[in-house]
């Protein structure tokens, strides 16, 4: 059976908050009123990164939670971008109403990106972070602290990618996500996303990476949490 299959709330009333570099909702996947973008910075007119991030979610085709609150924190990755965005959700979070998805890595541990993971998850936010593309184990410290950076972050759920493939009896690891004993799930990592590149606006192309994974399992537990 090639169908999806899930409940009729399909993430109504949850808002999901996607850290990326934009969306443009062109596309008639983002043919919905539910979503809305906060800008901290200039973005370029097609963020393909966003747009699939965005379209695994919530999107009327292939997301997971198709009438979820879409928020794209829109941020260009450079200096402390990420960290006001990440300050700027913890501020608009509703308690037990919020999921944060961050597509996002860094090489290090940083004090600061874990306060602020702190705060959004005081502020009732559930937080899915990347494995990671690096065929490797993720969650391995970088120097003496516990974590390594974002995806080894204790206190999210961490996904790693699988094939599209069945072999035998089931899916397995896709070759370059990254595991190890913080990834606590594991979503398809090789997706069909949309694409705004010739300007249509109902074209899908193919897209591949743990930052696809993470996105839907977001949509999952945000359709979880509105039932």
């Amino acid at each position: 059976d090639n169908n999806f299959y899930y409940p009729s709330s399909a993430g109504k009333g949850i808002d999901i908050y996607l850290v990326d570099e934009g969306l443009n909702t062109y596309h008639d996947d983002f043919n919905w009123k539910n979503n809305y973008i906060y800008n901290y910075t200039g973005v370029d007119d097609i963020p393909s990164h966003g747009i699939v991030v965005s379209s695994m979610a919530g999107g009327t085709i292939y997301g997971t939670a198709k009438k979820a609150n879409i928020h794209m924190v829109a941020i260009d990755f450079t200096g402390g971008s990420p960290l006001k965005g990440f300050d700027y959700i913890a501020k608009k979070a509703k308690p037990n109403k919020c999921v944060v998805s961050l597509s996002v890595g860094s090489g290090y541990y940083s004090k600061a990106k874990e306060d602020k993971l702190e705060e959004m998850l005081n502020a009732g936010c559930i937080i899915i972070t990347v494995a990671g593309n690096g065929n490797m184990n993720g969650c391995l410290p970088t120097d003496d602290d516990d974590f390594n950076s974002i995806p080894g972050y204790r206190k999210s759920i961490v996904v790693g990618g699988v094939s599209q493939i069945l072999y035998g009896d089931g899916y397995y690891r896709i070759y370059y996500s990254n595991y190890g004993d913080c990834v606590d799930i594991f979503a398809p990592a090789k997706v069909a996303s949309p694409d705004l590149s010739k300007g249509s606006r109902n074209a899908y192309k193919t897209a591949g990476g743990t930052s696809y994974s993470a996105p839907i399992v977001a949509g999952v537990v945000a359709t979880i949490m509105s039932e």
